[in-house]
């Protein structure tokens, strides 16, 4: 098999697929379509410029890799949120390209090239692979630094074999024909097609989930949208797990609000409730802003009495807070409704129904105050909220 045919064509296809993935907004994918195009010319050069002086073709592919394991590093820093270490390592590589250069014209010895580039490359993967280790939280993340982890060990073992079988005048004609060479193309070509992978695979699924995040987000709060709140819970009931409370929030006059002072100063009203939700929501719990001045909020595992405890803290918190931005508009409250996920219910959206029951009860009663589920509805207890 020709793997030095087959080695440049597999680096280009994949740099030329992560540079469209980077074309998405992944500065990482950015790194990684680098680091490809680098190794693929560098693999090219024995083909493609086979004109050029032996020490030329040898210095330029050398840098040409020195360049593709610097840019690996980098997108690894980068992936696991590493700092850069771009100083340091310029660095090394700039050591690094002076002793290859040394062992090229100086001492001429491929043997000691080969030792100095491959020491270099795995250096530099090793710093990137040891400084993520502990970010590495997804299954995918893990199978990227194995990858990684396993190019360093190939790198040894391929030197060491180096070291007690070539000889050192080994020229690069007979090393291009010799055993040796074979086995690094076909071990090279086989690791470098898992790492590519699992870098594709980890980059472009980060990508696919930030386009989910955001369709699923409301851009003014953070908190889910409708569809994202629909999703999520949809994910708890395949696991069985949908039990708790729904607590419905409407904001009171709103309206007014927005024909007196604008919809700038509406929006920092939500905003202002929107931070209080996540701030004041249990663990576990997580809310939407399903449009408008309307959030829904569901606390898994809650009784309807402590949903009512909740939504109550969050009240007198929303009542409590200033409102800098529109000075003279006086106290602004919300109203809740609560309710709880029924065995009999066969979907969510029947628990929403009755929290929406409670929540106009509750501005039917004068508005700001949590009214429970029931015919009729009933008043949450009121409480004492920590300042």
């Amino acid at each position: 098999m020709n793997f030095a045919f087959m080695l440049p064509v597999m680096m280009l296809t994949f740099g030329c697929t992560f540079l469209v993935v980077s074309r998405f907004g992944s500065r990482e994918a950015g790194l990684w379509a680098a680091g490809f195009l680098s190794a693929a010319v560098a693999f090219s050069v024995p083909m493609f410029f086979a004109w050029l002086p032996i020490p030329v073709q040898a210095l330029s592919a050398d840098a040409l890799f020195l360049s593709a394991f610097f840019f690996y590093s980098g997108a690894l820093l980068k992936r696991f949120r590493q700092p850069s270490r771009m100083v340091l390592r310029l660095g090394v590589c700039a050591v690094i390209y002076a002793a290859l250069a040394y062992s090229v014209l100086v001492l001429e010895s491929l043997p000691a090239e080969l030792l100095i580039s491959d020491i270099a490359c795995s250096a530099l993967l090793i710093f990137a692979i040891g400084s993520s280790l502990g970010s590495a939280r997804r299954t995918i993340d893990r199978i990227l630094l194995g990858v990684a982890s396993l190019i360093v060990v190939e790198a040894i073992v391929r030197n060491v074999i180096l070291l007690v079988i070539f000889s050192p005048g080994g020229d690069l004609e007979s090393f291009g024909t010799s055993t040796y060479a074979f086995v690094m193309q076909a071990g090279a070509s086989v690791i470098a097609l898992l790492f590519a992978l699992s870098a594709l695979a980890a980059t472009t699924l980060d990508t696919v989930e930030r386009y989910r995040d955001a369709a699923e987000s409301d851009s003014l709060t953070g908190l889910l949208n409708r569809r994202g709140f629909e999703e999520t819970t949809s994910r708890l009931r395949a696991r069985g797990a949908l039990k708790g409370a729904i607590l419905l929030c409407d904001i009171d006059h709103f309206k007014r609000i927005n024909d007196t002072f604008g919809h700038a100063a509406g929006d920092s009203v939500i905003a202002g409730l929107a931070e209080l939700l996540k701030a004041r929501l249990p663990e576990g719990a997580f809310a939407a802003r399903f449009g408008g001045e309307e959030f829904v909020a569901f606390l898994p595992g809650a009784a309807l009495a402590d949903g009512g405890k909740v939504a109550n803290a969050i009240r007198l918190a929303f009542s409590a807070a200033g409102q800098p931005d529109i000075a003279g508009v006086g106290k602004i409250t919300a109203s809740f409704g609560v309710a709880c996920v029924a065995s009999s219910d066969v979907s969510l959206t029947e628990t929403i129904g009755r929290a929406d029951a409670a929540l106009y009860a509750a501005k039917d009663a004068g508005r700001n105050r949590v009214m429970l589920e029931g015919t009729p509805a009933q008043e949450a207890p009121a409480i004492h909220v920590a300042s």
